[in-house]
């Protein structure tokens, strides 16, 4: 079976990242705006809210490139998990990144 999903959309607020207690890796959390095809009825373009976590041991060389409306490519897997909160069955859905491309040049982003 194949589960393969590419994005491309703008960081909604500044990525968070969370080291493993070894400190050999890492995981990056941030939610990319993917905009659907369409405009809505008042003409706007709406846009999916798509979380996504990458696991790297790499994530201090990223992460302070992944700002607030900063364009991507994520390449990766839709994972789902399910737990019982209050007796109440819930279900997440998460793309698991295993590729993050930047999709435009930024020169603050060097500096």
């Amino acid at each position: 079976m194949l589960n393969s999903v590419t994005l491309i959309g703008r960081l909604t607020k500044d990525a968070e990242i969370i080291k493993m207690e070894n400190n050999v890796r890492s995981v990056i959390k941030f939610v990319l705006a993917v905009n659907k095809d369409f405009v809505n009825s008042s003409g706007e373009r709406e846009a999916d809210f798509i979380p996504i976590s990458y696991w790297t041991n790499k994530g201090e060389k990223l992460y302070p490139y992944l700002k607030k409306g900063r364009l991507l490519g994520v390449n990766g897997r839709i994972s789902t998990k399910n737990y019982v909160k209050d007796g109440v069955k819930k279900f997440s859905t998460i793309v698991e990144a295993d590729k993050i491309q930047f999709l435009e040049y930024k020169e603050e982003a060097l500096a």
